[in-house]
């Protein structure tokens, strides 16, 4: 995780903390929740019985602004939400590196359109060992923005999105896999034409588009085969599981 995310997400835990403590400790703010709370959950059992009318829009009403009117007195609560505003103002342009604007500035810089002859080193086998990497919980990542060595794709994300372009390396023939697990967030894996792609996607919320075919899906799953997979040498399965979040191949 980069260092300026953890700085503010130390600022906001200490802030959070300052307003639970600022909740329990002022004993009108948890008397006015909990009635707001009792009337709300009696207005919901009347409407469960049929009992819709004056007096359950009235003690909804009445119940809702018990509850919200402590947590909108907290100078705490507001300060959580400034500081997150202008945290999100100032990475205004790492977070929108998946605008339009953006990816076409990606496509137009992808290494395959560029006039460049680049050859392949190749190197002795080697021993077979165990590897570890690791990987952020949080925040946006681009993978292949560099020329890099083809090995499978594993890794997990509680949240951000992600970026794979397959375009800076070279897939071996036969199969190869990319396997995302996510909470939220978008991800887009830019495939060199010529690769047959399975995809195995399921989500909690979320869309898919592949190969000119596009899906929402509401905890929903999904396999599907691109049009040319039976015919090509090279074929890349990506298994993707995601809560709320888009997945894109693209095919470039």
């Amino acid at each position: 995780m980069p260092f300026i995310w953890r700085v503010f997400l130390i600022i906001e835990a200490i802030i959070f903390g300052t307003f639970i403590w600022q909740m329990i400790t002022i004993p009108a703010n948890l008397v006015f929740i909990i009635a707001g709370i009792l009337l709300l959950v009696w207005a919901n059992k009347r409407r469960s019985k049929g009992k819709i009318g004056v007096w359950t829009t009235l003690l909804t009403m009445v119940g809702c602004v018990a509850v919200t009117v402590p947590l909108l007195i907290n100078f705490s609560l507001w300060l959580m939400i400034i500081v997150a505003v202008v945290f999100l103002a100032l990475n205004h342009s790492r977070m929108g590196q998946f605008s339009s604007r953006n990816m076409n500035q990606l496509f137009d810089n992808a290494p395959w359109r560029k006039k460049k002859f680049i050859p392949v080193n190749t190197t002795e086998p080697t021993a077979k060992k165990t590897t570890v990497k690791r990987h952020s919980w949080f925040g946006h990542q681009t993978i292949g923005n560099n020329i890099f060595e083809w090995d499978d794709i594993n890794f997990a994300v509680a949240a951000g999105d992600t970026i794979i372009d397959l375009g800076s390396t070279i897939l071996p023939k036969n199969d190869n896999h990319i396997v995302i697990r996510k909470g939220f967030g978008k991800t887009r894996i830019l495939v060199p034409v010529g690769t047959g792609v399975y995809l195995d996607h399921s989500a909690m919320l979320g869309s898919v588009t592949i190969d000119n075919q596009h899906y929402n899906l509401k905890n929903e799953s999904i396999q599907l085969y691109s049009t040319n997979y039976d015919e090509e040498s090279r074929h890349l399965k990506i298994i993707t599981n995601v809560m709320i979040g888009d997945l894109e191949v693209i095919l470039v």
